[in-house]
Order: structure tokens, then C-alpha cells, then sequence
């Protein structure tokens, strides 16, 4: 699902941080404000793309980055940033090992895949760059490892996990070599092949990895980092299938036959709470990390509803009354202390 950005509408004093201007109408249309970040505050974060733009051509971090909240721009923010830095460096006819070529193609096709969903745009851009990376850099370089990490999401994306498989693998054993376990890119890797073997419902070797990324982020990064939130959030998506048995969409659940694990679905419950309250306290409730995670609370806690409902519903249709566990347990153990009280 593509990102999504806020326009300033219906908010009463709405200003560009950059140039404090407001909406402007030009001969060539409108530049209207944007935002694209975690800024807090009804009219915090607006500002107009040109504005962004010229301010990263003064800070490179801006091209990717709010200065202001320092989280990474969302929707059509990071896009049109992407974008223009593209234009620039191809309109300098800079060559292709690059180094400004390569970060703008690698930004540009990144934006293209995670704002638009256009997988067919992005797949020349990571080839070029990761073809200029092994050829200058060389395989195990840290640079040529990321571009191989990117191909091979793209490639999980496109549902062509026999291409991605390889290149995961290649990466993972290149950085646990070279960077390290713990390293932030190893985990990375070690993050996107839990979610491969998920698609490819390989539960026993995606779970371990799944955890591993996790325990490795919250001790090196802590619990309330974006990357670690990512890592939990992932292990409860899994959960979710395991407790299908296999790989279960949100919107096919209601359609699943067969059995459905209520335990490993309230785990998956539980992640999936953990990461929506966290990201709410730190990217707002606007952001489409947020929405990412109530979508999936949501569906869960859906799922949860419908199944006690299908239970009770055949218990119902078997004659058998409706006592819990529990329920039944106390009136057992009622009885047998009256026969002894009566003995």
C-alpha cells in the first residue's frame, strides 16, 4: 500500500517552516504545502517541495530527512524529493559510477517502490546501481551488500522469491563476515529473509530469524527504535500466519479453512498492540507506520472475535451449554465437595 501525505486543509494559520509563506499561485500552477513527516502540532512540518528542495541542495540529509522531528519524509513528500534529485543528476549527465548518481537512482527507486508501489520503475534502478556497485566497489563492499539487499526486497515484492532467496543469502553471509552480527545492515537482512521464508511459508526457519532480529535490534538500539518496532511488528505478522498455518492475508482470513491457533493469534495480537502504542507516542497518529499497525491490530482482533464466535456457534449447534473452561472446572469441583460434605 502506497503512503500517503497531508495537504493543509481546514487548519486556521498554516505556514512553510522554510519560507513561512503559505499556498502560492504562480504562472505555471500552485505550489501548495505539504507534509510528509512526523512533525507534531496541527500546523507543524508544512512546507512547499521548491522549499525542500532548496533547502537540501544546502543540507544533503534534507533530501531524505526532516530537520525538524529527524524522522525520514513519507508520501508524496519524499517522492517529488526523489524525484527532482533524480531530474538534476541525470540534466548534469553525471557518469554512472557516480557516487551522487548512484545515492539519487538508489533514493528515486526506493521512493518510486515504497510511495507508488511501482515495482516495474523501480527494478532498472537497482540493477543499474548494483550492477556500478559490484564493478567499482566489489561484491562484499557495504555499499554493493545494500544494493543486493534492495534487488532482493524488490524481487520478494514482485512474488519472485527464487530470485530474491540467493541474493538475501549472499548479503547475509557477506555481512556477518565483514560487518558483523550485530551490525544494522546484517540485521537488516537478517529481517527481510524472515519475511522471504514467511512468503514462502518456511515458518521454522523464518521464526528464529524473525527473533533473532529482534532480540539483536532492542539490545543494540533499544525498544522504542523505529528499526526494533519494524522487528516486532514483523514477528507478529508471522504469528498471524502461524497461527493460520500458512500465509494469510488480512482480507482472505474470513475465507481461511481449517484450524486456527487462538493462542498463537493472541500473541500476534499482543506484538502487533505493543508496536501501535509505541509508534503513536513517537510518530503521531498520521503517520503510515501508525496506520500500518492499526490496520493489522485491527484484522487480528477481528480474527479473535470471529473465531470465539465460530466456537460458540458450534458448541450452540451440539446441544452442549455455554460454560467456559473455567466455569465448568468451579461446578465440578462444587459438586464433588457437596457428595463429601454430604459423606
Amino acid at each position: 500500500m502506497s503512503e500517503k501525505v497531508s495537504v493543509c486543509e481546514g487548519v486556521p494559520v498554516c505556514v512553510c517552516w522554510v519560507c513561512h509563506g503559505g499556498d502560492v499561485q504562480t504562472e505555471t500552477g500552485s505550489s501548495k504545502l505539504m507534509r510528509g513527516c512526523a512533525c507534531r502540532g496541527q500546523d507543524a512540518g508544512y512546507a512547499h517541495l521548491t522549499c525542500l528542495v532548496e533547502a537540501a541542495l544546502h543540507d544533503q540529509d534534507t533530501w531524505d530527512r526532516c530537520p525538524n522531528c529527524r524522522q525520514d519524509f513519507t508520501g508524496d513528500v519524499r517522492l517529488g524529493l526523489a524525484r527532482t534529485r533524480w531530474k538534476g543528476v541525470l540534466a548534469r549527465n553525471l557518469p554512472p559510477e557516480d557516487w551522487e548518481r548512484l545515492n539519487a537512482a538508489d533514493r528515486f527507486a526506493q521512493a518510486l517502490l515504497v510511495c507508488t508501489g511501482d515495482h516495474n520503475g523501480a527494478l532498472p534502478l537497482f540493477k543499474e546501481v548494483l550492477a556500478v556497485s559490484r564493478q567499482v566497489d566489489g561484491d562484499d563492499d557495504i555499499n554493493t551488500l545494500i544494493s543486493i539487499n534492495n534487488l532482493a526486497s524488490l524481487y520478494q515484492k514482485m512474488g519472485h522469491h527464487d530470485l530474491a532467496l540467493p541474493l538475501f543469502n549472499e548479503a547475509l553471509a557477506a555481512q556477518r563476515r565483514t560487518l558483523g552480527k550485530d551490525a544494522a545492515d546484517t540485521l537488516r537482512t537478517v529481517s527481510n529473509l524472515a519475511m522471504l521464508l514467511l512468503r514462502k511459508e518456511d515458518f521454522s526457519l523464518s521464526l528464529p530469524l524473525a527473533e533473532e532480529a529482534l532480540v539483536a535490534r532492542r539490545r543494540t538500539l533499544g525498544p522504542r527504535h523505529v528499526d526494533t518496532l519494524e522487528s516486532k511488528h514483523n514477528l507478529g505478522l508471522l504469528r498471524w500466519h502461524m497461527a493460520h498455518g500458512k500465509y494469510v492475508s488480512f482480507h482472505a482470513a474470513d475465507k481461511h479453512v481449517g484450524r486456527c491457533d487462538l493462542a498463537e493469534l493472541k500473541l500476534a495480537s499482543t506484538l502487533l498492540r505493543e508496536v501501535l502504542d509505541v509508534r503513536l507516542q513517537l510518530l503521531g497518529d498520521e503517520h503510515h507506520l501508525t496506520a500500518e499497525s492499526r490496520r493489522a491490530l485491527e484484522h487480528s482482533k477481528r480474527r479473535i472475535v470471529e473465531i470465539h464466535a465460530s466456537t460458540e456457534n458450534r458448541t450452540r449447534e451440539a446441544g452442549v451449554p455455554l460454560l467456559t473452561k473455567k466455569r465448568r472446572c468451579a461446578a465440578k469441583s462444587g459438586h464433588r465437595k457437596i457428595k463429601k460434605s454430604v459423606e
